[in-house]
């Protein structure tokens, strides 16, 4: 758990410096918070006290930012949650569970925070899903299949929180998609597809009205070598990929009318050594990337020409692999 600083974007250690959670919260989009900062999940593949698949619910003191379990501290989810997702107005939580091939589905207490499951529980999703994204409208949901290479699409019913499968269920994109990234418009889709020969980021434009994805012309842009996380600006002029294996950020520009990528210059940035994750902090002037075999987050100044300038670095502990921002724009 870290501060931020407000000019610089520099990380500085909460005392104290972390909170446990179950065993295993292993993915890029393993952790959310909800959008008025009171409320923190993170999705664990297993708890350390009963094997079960858990996602362990805290409290954000508002002062410090320090995360405090909620009474019970986990609930129960699907088999191997490799990703979590929360709607834009703190009303649901979502899992994806890649062992199942499910989405649980829950419901937030505005009051304590606590989780309690739908029903029902569950809604099927495609082969190995990793991640689960909402639409910055909260109609609509997403979630990256990783087996199949595609994206399951769904509508979400504003009273319960259920997911219903939308026509068509779901579009292709390039091998093993690992998340879904919608822009903060919501007129535009990115998936970073981390084994694609390709190095390919998959793009797509939202009907307002439906929620389906179509895929762009072109339907790909090339980004680094295994694509793991996309993250946009808050003004959704600017994307950033994050290339897991040769240790670089791509940067781009967002056509405001196509939604295409076009590679700004330099084309790329250093981080440090496997970079799993990035996120832009909502004032839109930081980007943290995770970097799992350097254990550390690498800390960016977001230009007005959408490049990044590297800032410095924070140690975090062992292998790093998602990170969340709470704050409010500036």
């Amino acid at each position: 758990m870290y501060t931020v600083d407000s000019c610089t974007g520099n990380l500085t250690p909460i005392t104290p410096a972390t909170v446990a959670t179950g065993a295993n919260a292993f993915g890029s989009e393993q952790m959310v918070v909800d959008p008025a900062g009171r409320f923190a999940y993170v999705a664990n593949l297993m708890s350390n006290a009963t094997d079960q698949a858990t996602i362990s619910m805290f409290t954000i003191n508002s002062a410090t930012g320090v995360l405090t379990p909620t009474t019970p501290a986990t609930v129960p989810t699907g088999f191997f949650p490799q990703g979590i997702g929360i709607d834009p107005f703190g009303k649901f939580v979502y899992t994806a569970n890649s062992d199942d091939n499910t989405v649980s589905m829950f419901t937030i207490n505005s009051s304590t925070g606590i989780l309690t499951p739908t029903m029902p529980a569950s809604v099927a999703a495609g082969w190995s899903p990793l991640s689960v994204t909402v639409h910055p409208s909260g109609k609509f949901a997403y979630v990256a299949n990783q087996d199949d290479g595609t994206v399951s699409m769904y509508t979400i019913n504003s009273s319960s929180g259920i997911l219903a499968p939308m026509s068509p269920v779901a579009v292709p994109t390039g091998s093993s998609p690992f998340g879904v990234t919608v822009d903060p418009s919501g007129k535009f889709a990115y998936v970073p597809n981390a084994y694609d020969v390709r190095n390919a980021v998959s793009q797509y434009t939202v009907d307002s009205v439906t929620g389906v994805l179509t895929p762009n012309t072109p339907s790909v842009v090339t980004a680094g070598n295994s694509p793991t996380s996309v993250a946009v600006d808050p003004s959704s002029k600017f994307a950033y990929v994050v290339n897991r294996l040769d240790n670089t950020v791509s940067m781009f520009t967002i056509d405001s009318n196509t939604g295409n990528l076009t590679a700004n210059t330099p084309a790329t940035i250093a981080t440090e050594q496997q970079p799993f994750c990035i996120a832009v902090d909502p004032s839109g002037k930081f980007a943290y990337v995770v970097n799992e075999n350097s254990a550390s987050v690498s800390i960016y100044l977001l230009n007005k020409d959408g490049t990044l300038t590297a800032a410095g670095t924070a140690a975090t502990g062992t292998a790093p692999v998602s990170v969340a921002l709470t704050g409010t724009k500036q």
